[in-house]
């Protein structure tokens, strides 16, 4: 049991490298926020996929150890909003390091299931609560404000609550939209995509090349045909002109 918790933590490291897409500026490693006043919460895209257009709409919560809930925070399309502050709840709990925030998408999917980005791991003090003792009121689920749903390409319920995000078709059929903005730091990589041109298939057509390279073939074998004949025709031309 010594052991279980860096490994978790290495695990969460692991995994904010692995989902890379949604890169968090803020909180960054090792750094602190205090327990009630505002903390600022920043990401970007790094132009791998997914984009920020195909993630979208995200639930958002503070976590602590294997993704136990600490506070729910609310709901933001990642691909519109770049920021936002939360403040954290003193009660929620204790002082420590262990703490990160995790995004998890309404739509896009990685292999059938809901892709998470991870912050880093950072400090919280001013708290006054315990990792053993959940706060129900900081716990308490948000729903999704139905104008968050409303983006281009979005085939969304009106309401979605987190703790029991619903993961029906309806979700998982989500065309995002083509026009999310390619941010002017990332490399040429990062323009917009849409998402669903992961799953695109392409059929190669038929070369136009084929018919040419048969003209040729049909060509090279008349002249091996026809050059015997010349051969032969100089050949009597000489013989008539010695004789």
């Amino acid at each position: 049991m010594h052991f279980a918790f860096p490994l978790i933590l290495l695990a969460l490291e692991s995994a904010t490298l692995a989902h890379a897409a949604l890169f968090f500026l803020q909180p960054a490693s090792g750094s602190s926020c205090t327990g009630g006043s505002p903390c600022t919460v920043s990401w970007e895209d790094d132009g791998n996929s997914p984009l920020l257009g195909a993630i979208g709409v995200v639930t958002a919560a503070l976590y602590t150890g294997e993704m136990q809930l600490v506070q729910t925070l609310a709901p933001i399309d990642v691909a519109n909003v770049l920021s936002y502050k939360f403040t954290p709840i003193p009660g929620a709990g204790p002082n420590s390091d262990t703490y990160y925030i995790a995004f998890t998408s309404t739509s896009d999917k990685v292999n059938g299931t809901s892709y998470v980005g991870f912050s880093p791991f950072f400090t919280l003090n001013g708290m006054s609560g315990s990792f053993a003792s959940p706060l129900s009121t900081a716990t308490a689920s948000i729903s999704v404000a139905a104008s968050l749903t409303k983006q281009s390409g979005t085939i969304l319920p009106t309401t979605i609550t987190i703790g029991s995000i619903d993961t029906s078709e309806s979700l998982a059929t989500f065309v995002p939209s083509t026009s999310a903005k390619p941010k002017s730091s990332s490399s040429s990589s990062s323009t917009s995509t849409p998402a669903t041109s992961r799953f695109a298939t392409t059929s190669i057509p038929p070369s136009s090349s084929v018919a040419p390279a048969s003209a040729v073939g049909t060509s090279s074998a008349a002249s091996r045909f026809i050059l015997p004949w010349r051969l032969l025709l100089l050949s009597l031309c000489a013989f008539l002109f010695i004789s």
